[in-house]
């Protein structure tokens, strides 16, 4: 792996862990970092696999708080194993200060989910009636924010659950862990809707835009968890609506559901197949600012044969045309596939850019790609592309 992981002093990590979401956004240096789903993988351990083991490097690279490695908040999108595998072992090394997850773990009958998902709901549900027995008044390593609309609060034992650690669609949240971070952090709810409550897993996904502000410098991520067209066609006529365009606005864009298909390829109730929705290829593109990059987290075995799981190589090529060249990475294939390093977005007064290392590890072609990936914006390549860069 060379040398030894770092993390920016503010920006997002997207982490080669299989087909599988882990994301780190790191808001203040060595102080607040916020994980974003978890796929900690057991063959990862291993010397010889390309797999990063995330539960140790975050272990080993988080801040320190009496000792003990300290994660601000942990988000759960939903509770599939590809987002939380490794939870239990994160929970028994990381004082977790605060849980953020939607109401859809507390209706999942315990045999659909995984051990993981069980430790994270077990945790979650010792939250929550610490949070009611002390009326919302919690210290770190106590907090749990529920995130969207369910009838589950309208009788025990969720019904006195304090309003304070609830959260709606269509608002923001701009704390972590009780520190308060207006003008450099905020959370924006996309979803779940509140008739998700029925629905797949999948589309049940906490679904929100997280902005870093750093100075004048903002740097805004979409993330959408396993959500497909439907939903995402929803979440942006929705926020276009309520004239909310600011919401949509993304630098970065982790790809739905490990680049399925299914967000831009849909077959309705009364088609013989699904089709093209190009409605929705369009909001992404005119949402992007300057630069924007797609980001998939997956191994690199792009496929459309029938019956296979996500990455599909149709929504990859649907990515590939609205961003600049070089701007759709999948985290196995940076800075190439055999050594496949985290993906490192750094926010700083200079602006927000990745510090590419394909040009470095791949000669000619890499530097290339690189090259053309920053000349890609209207405004001067905040990019670094191996000229003084890492």
């Amino acid at each position: 792996m060379g040398k030894p992981f770092v993390f920016p002093k503010q920006g997002f990590v997207f982490w080669p862990v299989g087909t599988g979401d882990s994301t780190t956004i790191v808001v203040k240096d060595n102080d607040l970092v916020m994980q974003l789903d978890l796929h900690h993988m057991e063959k990862s351990d291993k010397p010889d696999e390309p797999e990063w083991p995330i539960v140790d490097e975050l272990v080993r690279v988080l801040p320190k708080k009496n000792g003990k490695p300290y994660l601000a908040v942990f988000a759960l999108t939903h509770p599939d194993k590809d987002h939380i595998a490794g939870f239990a072992e994160l929970l028994s090394k990381v004082r977790i200060g605060e849980f953020w997850h939607t109401p859809r773990i507390f209706n999942e009958y315990k045999k659909d989910l995984c051990d993981d998902a069980k430790a994270f709901t077990k945790e979650a549900e010792r939250r929550r009636d610490l949070t009611i027995k002390n009326k919302g008044i919690v210290d770190s390593g106590d907090r749990v924010r529920i995130i969207g609309h369910d009838d589950i609060f309208l009788e025990a034992p969720y019904k006195d659950f304090p309003s304070q650690w609830r959260t709606s669609p269509g608002s923001s949240i701009k704390s972590m862990d009780g520190v308060a971070l207006s003008g450099t952090f905020e959370a924006f709810i996309h979803a779940p809707f509140k008739d998700d409550a029925a629905g797949d897993r999948n589309n049940t996904s906490l679904a929100m835009q997280i902005a870093l502000t750093s100075g004048s410098r903002t740097a805004k991520g979409l993330f959408f968890g396993d959500r497909v067209y439907p939903t995402i066609k929803r979440i942006f006529d929705k926020t276009k609506e309520k004239k909310r365009p600011q919401y949509l606005a993304w630098n970065l864009m982790l790809t739905s559901h490990h680049c399925s298909k299914s967000v831009m390829y849909w077959q309705a109730e009364g088609q013989d197949e699904e089709t093209y929705r190009a409605d929705i290829m369009a909001d992404f593109k005119a949402a992007m600012l300057d630069g924007g990059y797609t980001v998939t987290s997956s191994h690199s075995d792009f496929t459309d044969e029938e019956g296979k799981n996500p990455p599909h190589l149709k929504a990859r090529k649907a990515y590939e045309k609205i961003v600049p060249a070089g701007h759709f990475i999948c985290t196995h294939e940076y800075p190439n596939k055999k050594s496949p390093e985290p993906l490192v977005f750094s926010l700083d007064a200079n602006g927000f850019g990745l510090s590419d290392k394909r040009q470095v590890t791949q000669g000619p072609a890499g530097l290339a790609a690189a090259v053309a990936a920053a000349r890609g914006g209207t405004q001067p390549p905040t990019v670094q592309v191996g000229f003084g860069g890492q």
